[in-house]
This record gives structure tokens, sequence and C-alpha cells, in this order.
């Protein structure tokens, strides 16, 4: 009896791990079925800008194509975006516009505050990228004059960067003089100059709005509005053409001032054959729409969409 009473114990002891073991493998399962469905969406959607991933919130950034010019201030309008409130509240969406819509140009003159929220916000994502270089060479040189040597990561970086400006020197004081920003209302005023507030073949078949050109006599054609901005700003902040501009930049900046556009519109008489005359019309144009507001705007963290 004693034999049979150890062994139906050891059964249910064994029986009992068993449904222990069951439990716990169902329990398991059912946990790890329920992780794409709370984890992986929140994954996509950080991706994409709009969500925290690894504890970082990335800046909502919307790239969008539209077929017409209605369209276009529809979703301005959705994002409640509007020049008036830029200027009230210093900051615009991060919109970006692949390419104009053809009919902008139909638009009269009345247009060219479409164009400008157009361009605007890919002028201040260039420039905010520019100011992230610019601060990083800025805290390198505050180590330097500390006594501090440069990391090896940091002198390739620093190589990188005299190149892809055409700058022999890698010393940060020489490149701190091409790595700065374009005054918004300087580029606004070059692009509507150039293509008429936007209504130009060169910006609605070429993405070029500032008459960037690949040859003497060819338009250069762009990817996106963006890649056409970022090559307009290298362009002034490495050719020769333009030393004087970046010269002057940077003595406003020992005086503790921003770029100013219009101050700088005089240094780009070889950004057009006409010369002084070319310079004159862009401080014409950013006066007449006062487009030294635009200098001090920034970009929105956070998209705000209207209910």
């Amino acid at each position: 009896m004693l034999k049979q009473s150890k062994t139906q114990i050891s059964l249910v002891i064994a029986l009992g791990l068993m449904v222990v073991s069951q439990v716990g493998f169902v329990l398991y399962k059912n946990s790890a079925s329920d992780v794409p469905a709370q984890v992986m969406p929140e994954r996509r959607i950080s991706h994409a800008g709009s969500a925290k991933a690894f504890g970082l919130a990335a800046p909502q950034e919307k790239h969008f194509q539209v077929s017409s010019v209605k369209e276009l201030d529809s979703v301005f309008n959705s994002c409640d975006y509007n020049l008036k409130k830029a200027k009230r509240g210093g900051e615009v969406p991060r919109l970006y516009l692949t390419k104009l819509p053809q009919d902008m140009k139909y638009k009269k003159s009345s247009g060219n505050a479409t164009f400008i929220q157009v361009l605007l916000p890919h002028i201040l994502k260039v420039n905010e990228q520019i100011l992230m270089d610019r601060n990083r060479l800025l805290e390198m040189q505050k180590r330097q004059k500390a006594g501090h040597h440069l990391r090896h990561s940091e002198k390739m970086w620093l190589s990188k960067l005299a190149s892809e400006h055409r700058c022999k020197s890698t010393k940060i004081e020489v490149l701190l003089k091409h790595v700065d920003v374009v005054p918004p209302s300087l580029a606004l005023a070059q692009a509507m100059l150039e293509t008429g507030g936007g209504r130009s073949f060169a910006a609605l078949k070429k993405n070029s709005p500032f008459g960037y050109m690949a040859t003497k006599t060819k338009v250069a054609k762009f990817e996106s509005l963006l890649h056409s901005v970022q090559a307009y700003v290298l362009n002034l902040n490495r050719h020769s053409a333009y030393a004087g501009f970046r010269t002057h930049r940077a003595e406003q900046r020992k005086q503790n001032q921003n770029p100013c556009g219009h101050k700088l519109a005089p240094l780009l008489t070889k950004y057009s054959v006409r010369g002084s005359a070319y310079t004159k019309d862009l401080q014409h144009l950013i006066q007449r729409h006062g487009l030294k507001d635009y200098d001090h705007i920034t970009l929105e963290q956070h998209m705000r969409l209207k209910p």
C-alpha cells in the first residue's frame, strides 16, 4: 500500500508539473503575440516622424505633391499655415512641396504669397542643417581654445566639410566663413526675381527657382525643390564669385549680428549679368514684400493640424 501511495503521489506531482508548464507556455505565447500589436505600429509611426522612438522625438515633416494651386492651398489650410500667422508666431510647419503645381503660371503677382509659403520651409530646413554643422564647429573651436585636441573622427569630418565647400584649409575659423546660413529674405527675393514668383519654365519644369545653370546656356534640373535650395545655398557658400558675400556675412557675425539679407544683397553682383541693377532689385523686393520678417522665423517641432 505504501509503495502504491508513493507511486500515486509521484504521478500527481508529474501531472501537476505538466499542467503548470502548459499554462506557462500558453501565457508566454499570448504575451508574445501581443507585442506586434502594441510595439511595432508605434515604431512604424515614429519612423515617419510623428511619435517617439527610443526615447527621442523627431520633428514632424510632410513631403507632398499637389496637382493644383487649389489643392496646395488646401494642404496649407489643413496645417493651419499662413504667412500672417507665421510672422506673428515666428514658426512655420515642416511642409516640403516636391514640385510646384503647373497652374502656378496663371497666378498673378498676388501669387507671390503662395510662392513664399512654398519656399520658406525649404530655406529654413537647409539653414537648420547648416546651423547644426556650424554649432559643431563652434563647439570644437571652443575645446581647441581650452587646450584640448580634436579626435580623429572630428578631423576627418573637417576634411569632408572643407572638400564640400571647396575650401583649401581645414582650420575651423576658415570653415566658419563658409558654413553659415543664407538669410531667408535674400533667398526669397532671389527666387521671386529669377522666376517671377514661381511662374517661370525653370521653376515649373525643372524645380529650379534660383536660376542655377548646369551650363552657360542650360538651366539645371533638380529632383525636388529642396534639392534646388540645397544647391543654391551651397553655391553661395563655396563659389569664389561670392567670397565678398561670405566675408561681409562673417563681419556681421563678429558684430554679434545675424546675417542681414538687405545688407548682403549688394555683394551678389556676380550672380547676374545685370550686376548692381540686379542687387538693387533684390533690395527693392525685400523692402516691398517685407521679407526681412522671415529672417527670424523657425520651423515648428510639431505641426498643428486643424480639427
